[in-house]
């Protein structure tokens, strides 16, 4: 016992020595981390460490909040209340109950909500809202009486009547203590206890709350939530020895308190010993039963050290199961960022988790028993998430779930992952010159060729040999690549097998972007399982099967969806037809849908709230209205339902999305679809017994205009060559239209089609398109189906002959003409060609990339990378871009450089037109270069630590992480969708061609793309001959002829005498053929034709007559969609020119060709 009582004052002189730096330490930590991620914290104790260390103030050299100051049997309780038992939520609970100020924590995933309401589930816990009228007045109760309060939902500000609170502004009147609440002073009592949460992720509080309360980061982390998940697979499969190890903990805790005890009592019975203390029996008893204890205590140690080694080694053999929990919840929680729909709580995820840690197979073999657990929980979350997500997503959500679990093995780099989802990037001039494009390979020509080459200089490796292969072998690769399924192909070489299933999507997406969309399924496939290539079905009974009285059951909707159906099915099949309940949201329903929702709990009805995003303010009820029911659940019949029908909209209480149960369900897509929805919808009876034209003409109407209206919904996904502004028709539209025909074929014999055609195009449909060339469209795309020949049996809507209205019949015999119609729609039946599919492949893959991005969280946040990882951290790659275009910036344009004929005057003594032009174009470039520099300094600076990185720097610092262009660029510069490297170069194009028409004087041919506002270079154009002839602005136009060369081939001998040359412009949808100088079909995979100059020629309006020529529109961008101006046309538009055409001009429209002032690449 002498060893021990000696060993122990070492231990405490040890302990002395280290205190003053260890509370400085814990001081710290309780006043400053609290708002950090653990990552943080580690490194801020690190650090400081490190400091004491330096200036000589003794510290453990292993600080920990929890060893310091932490109470074992404490924290096991806390564990018990369902706070999480990985360190940094210990230390959390520490921060919590050891902070002078009241906490205030962040929770998304609500686990400090669920601990504090456990930890004073018998103490009479207050819970409220800022939103509750009577919040104030609970918490006077809770001051007055002593009672804790949990003040939750807080937003990112506070009520001001909270602030004597916050400050513990406590005063004593009459020997009682009193704190200001209010207009009132309440007695405050020592017992109160106040606690505050949020469910905002990220919020941004002001310094004035800051230093009010302590603000606490309970955002469960990567690793943490892998060590709580790991605690649960540990509990369910080895409770055994989870069980032991609490009995140990209890057990050690007491036998340290009655050893503390006991010595407690020889150091009071020593102190007060008088005489020889040998002869105190009572003293040599207590040390004696303090030998026993502490030999017990010893022991015990000992058993706990070799069961905890038990334990560690169980638990690391079963990681890889809480690794892929980890790893997947994060990718769920993700998904919020698409769609504020896509919200699931840590809890609701933690309750499957676990519930396929009880239900999937059994093994004893254990390396069996863990497969069977990761492909289970991969499974069951994959299909229950994918139950509430729109079928756009599903596949990016298997794909993020395959890129993660591959990330975490290592099989993907960090490099490699940036590289897929922002593009390699566009690679130096010295780059490529040194490393030509093979001759004669035009498919590997151009982005592919740039973008195989910085793979290999950003990733080398395996990718500097398939450069090298490529080289020597271009006609195999082009082969594999240009073939029509490259993502299926037998790469050459035997690369098929020395490239990952990421590195051969990585490559393919740089080589066929957009084949990305089809890369991306292999790649899961692979990976996951090809049970994850394909969309769970639509199963409304498992869901209801999985939901229970107190969880609501939301349909999220989409444009055309119609869940009615199913659901009256299913109360059908359910028998509880008769007591359901439906109401349509709207103003004035919401204590109608209050009373049906407290009636139907009583008797166990079903009730439906369709349209919930229509009653936004009364969306904070139903939530408290669901919360209620939760909270008593004991009182609500167990056949009760609740269904939710909504839009998805941001409004939407976000609690109440992560406790139910979520279903979309889109209408199908594709013409076959489409036309088999709308003739299930026509009812017998409307559809015979037509007079006046007769009924055969009447049904060939019927199908013409089903088909009409599928073929312009399905047009939509084609992009901008479909519809320059996406329209929502919906079915009323198709009725309206219905309605229509039958009444003209009713009232006339003959049909009157010209009429018809107005009405339909320009009236029913086109009532909803406001583009002037979307109004043109509607127009030609309605004709070949509302035409004479129509009533023909042998007339054919398109060439391939396999549409058409068929003869007539019943609606089943014309059902069964639309089952054998084609399940994939070709482009021909649209109008459009073969390219039109590329474009929507390019269109699906460039949503998949986006929204991986987005999904992905990247660019949540600048940071350094560790130092494990490979490659230049994130600061770096900033630093680089933006001194690399610092280094290029040019000082702002100074017109006293200019060339004596830029600004010269005429003879009216006013400056030339076009130098106007010039002019203000130079004004709108110098303050785009000044945004650029001073937004380029700062950034630098703030990278440097020299000034706070603001929200827009931060902004611009993941722009340049993800090859974007900052929106502080975008709002003072042009409209452009090029990725921030094109974009780059493009600028410093534009910014060469100004430069040389100022200094070098007017251009033989104008780079009209290059301009800030091209339009106003038309005006400019003809304001010149104008002046030139004094001839009136407004009786002119501008018409043009397509040259055979292009800008490099123009001498000044050609220069014209009237108007002036153009070019930079691209052709979609269609070609200019140089030799026979008319428009002609595009080339098989070239969707842009760059055209040739153009000889803009003002004349005056009368005189303008063009022969076989197709107006076609010119747009800045590929979007072509703008804000409506007064003209009737977007602002992207600029102008019509009138290219002479080979076909008809409808035959052009519905290609929906145009000219582009730039490419998006």
């Amino acid at each position: 016992e002498a060893v021990r009582w000696r060993a122990s004052a070492e231990q405490l002189a040890n302990d002395q020595i280290n205190l003053v730096g260890d509370m400085l330490l814990s001081a710290g930590t309780l006043a400053y981390l609290g708002p950090f991620t653990s990552e943080y914290r580690f490194a801020m104790t690190d650090t400081w460490i490190k400091g004491c260390t330096e200036l000589k103030i003794p510290v453990d050299p292993s600080f920990s909040l929890e060893n310091c100051l932490g109470v074992p049997v404490t924290i096991r309780e806390w564990q018990l209340m369902k706070l999480p038992a990985d360190a940094f939520s210990t230390e959390n609970g520490m921060l919590t109950t050891m902070g002078r100020r009241w906490p205030l924590m962040i929770d998304p995933q609500g686990q400090a909500n669920r601990w504090v309401r456990n930890m004073f589930a018998d103490g009479n816990l207050q819970v409220i809202k800022l939103s509750e009228k009577d919040f104030l007045r609970t918490l006077e109760m809770g001051i007055r009486y002593g009672a804790p309060v949990l003040l939750e939902n807080i937003e990112e500000t506070l009520d001001p009547s909270l602030e004597p609170l916050l400050l513990k502004q406590i005063f004593k009147r009459n020997g009682q203590n009193l704190i200001r609440l209010g207009d009132a002073d309440v007695p405050y009592s020592d017992d109160f206890r106040f606690f505050m949460t949020t469910k905002l992720a990220n919020p941004h509080y002001m310094p004035e709350i800051c230093i009010k309360a302590t603000i606490i980061n309970f955002t469960v982390t990567n690793s943490g939530l892998e060590d709580q998940l790991l605690v649960d697979v540990i509990k369910s499969e080895r409770p055994d020895l989870e069980e032991k190890n609490d009995q140990l903990v209890v057990s050690i805790a007491d036998a340290k308190k009655t050893l503390a005890d006991i010595e407690d009592q020889i150091l009071q019975m020593l102190a007060n010993a008088s005489g020889n203390i040998l002869d105190d029996e009572e003293l040599i008893n207590a040390l004696a039963q303090s030998k026993v204890t502490s030999t017990a205590i010893g022991q015990r140690l000992t058993e706990a050290e070799t069961t905890k080694a038990e334990i560690d080694e169980a638990r690391e053999k079963y990681r890889v199961v809480a690794t892929r929990g980890s790893i997947i919840y994060f990718v769920i929680a993700n998904l919020a960022l698409l769609d504020p729909m896509y919200q699931y709580s840590l809890q609701f995820y933690k309750e499957i988790f676990n519930q396929r840690l009880e239900r999937s197979t059994k093994s004893d073999d254990l390396e069996e028993r863990l497969k069977i657990l990761i492909d289970d929980i991969t499974w069951s979350m994959f299909i229950n998430i994918c139950r509430g997500l729109f079928e756009k997503d599903k596949m990016l959500y298997a794909c993020l779930i395959g890129v993660m679990v591959d990330k975490a093995a290592g099989l993907i780099s960090e490099s490699e992952w940036r590289a897929f989802m922002v593009g390699p990037g566009v690679p130096g001039p010295e780059l490529l010159a040194a490393n030509p494009c093979p001759q004669g390979q035009e498919w590997l020509q151009g982005k592919p060729w740039e973008g195989l080459l910085q793979l290999k200089a950003t990733l080398g490796g395996v990718f500097a040999e398939v450069h090298g292969h490529i080289k020597a072998n271009a006609a195999d690769w082009g082969a594999a690549y240009m073939s029509a399924s490259p993502h299926t192909a037998a790469l050459p070489g035997g690369f098929g097998e020395k490239l990952t299933s990421f590195q051969k999507l990585l490559l393919l997406r740089v080589m066929r972007t957009e084949k990305t969309v089809f890369g991306t399924r292999v790649f899961v496939g692979e990976r996951l399982g090809e049970r994850f290539t394909e969309s769970p079905p639509f199963d409304l009974e498992a869901a209801y099967a999985d939901s229970n009285k107190v969880t609501p059951l939301i349909f999220v909707l989409s444009s055309g969806a119609d869940v009615m159906d199913y659901l009256v099915d299913l109360a059908t099949k359910m028998g509880t037809r008769d007591t359901m309940r439906i109401i349509s949201l709207g103003q004035g329903q919401g204590p109608i849908a209050e009373r049906l929702m407290a009636s139907g709990q009583m008797a166990g009805d079903w009730v439906c709230l369709q349209n919930c995003h229509l009653a936004v303010s009364w969306l904070g009820k139903l939530e408290a209205a669901i919360e209620a029911a939760r909270n008593n659940a004991n009182d609500i019949d167990d056949a009760y339902r609740l269904w939710l029908t909504s839009m998805p909209s941001p409004k939407f209480p976000v609690p109440v999305l992560q406790t139910g149960i979520k279903i979309t369900n889109e209408p199908p897509r594709g013409l076959r679809a489409n036309l088999k929805r709308t003739y299930l919808d026509i009812k017998e009876a409307d559809y015979e017994g037509c007079g006046g034209a007769g009924p055969r003409a009447y049904k060939k109407l019927v199908f013409a205009l089903a088909f009409f209206n599928a073929l312009i919904l399905e047009r939509k996904k084609f992009g901008a060559v479909g519809w320059n502004i996406p329209y929502g028709w919906m079915n009323s539209d198709l009725k309206a239209g219905m309605t229509m025909i039958r009444m003209y074929a009713e009232e006339n014999e003959v049909l009157p089609w010209s009429t018809l055609n107005v009405i339909i195009a320009e009236v029913v449909y086109g009532g909803r398109v406001t583009d002037k060339m979307d109004k043109r469209s509607i127009s030609n795309i309605l004709k070949p189906y509302f035409v004479a020949d129509l009533l023909d049996d042998g007339y054919k809507f398109s060439a391939s002959g396999k549409y058409y209205a068929p003869p007539e019949g019943s609606i089943a015999q014309t059902i069964e003409y639309i089952t054998s119609l084609p399940a994939e729609d070709p482009p021909e039946v649209f109008g459009l060609d073969d390219n039109a599919d590329i474009t929507f492949q390019q269109k699906e893959s460039q949503k998949l990339l986006d929204g991986i991005i987005v999904a992905s969280g990247s660019g949540g946040g600048g940071g350094k990378k560790k130092k494990d990882d490979e490659g230049p951290s994130d600061d770096d790659i900033v630093r680089d871009i933006a001194e690399a275009f610092e280094a290029r910036l040019r000082e702002p344009f100074d017109t006293r450089t200019a060339h004596p004929d830029t600004f010269r005057t005429i003879s009216s003594g006013a400056m030339n037109s076009l130098g106007v032009f010039l002019s203000q174009e130079l004004i709108r470039f110098n303050g785009l270069i000044e945004v650029i520099a001073a937004s380029l300094k700062m950034l630098q600076r703030a990278v440097q630590g020299f000034v706070v990185m603001s929200g827009p720097l931060e902004q611009m610092y993941n722009c340049f992480l993800l090859g974007r262009v900052p929106p502080a660029w975008e709002n003072a510069g042009y409209p452009c969708l090029k990725p921030l490297p094109s974009w780059t170069e493009d600028f410093f194009g534009r910014l060469d061609f100004m430069g040389q028409w100022l200094t070098d004087g007017p251009r033989l041919s104008y780079w009209i793309s290059g301009f800030f506002f091209p339009q106003g270079f038309m005006t400019a154009v003809k304001q010149t001959y104008s002046r030139d002839y004094a001839i009136a602005i407004d009786i002119l136009t501008v018409g043009c002829e397509v040259m055979s060369f292009g800008p490099g081939e123009v001498h000044a001998s050609q220069a014209p005498r009237d108007g002036v040359y153009v070019h930079g412009l691209y052709m979609e949808a269609a070609r200019f053929d140089r030799e026979r100088l008319v428009i002609e079909d595009s080339a098989p995979g070239k969707l842009f034709d760059e055209m040739p100059c153009i000889w803009l020629k003002p004349c005056k309006t009368e005189d303008y007559k063009p022969v076989d020529c197709y107006a076609c529109p010119v747009y800045k961008t590929s979007i072509r969609a703008g804000t409506l101006s007064t003209t009737g046309h977007s602002t992207n538009f600029v102008v019509s020119l009138d290219v002479p055409r080979r076909e008809s001009e409808d035959y052009y429209v519905r290609l929906g060709c145009a000219m582009l002032c730039m490419l998006d690449e």
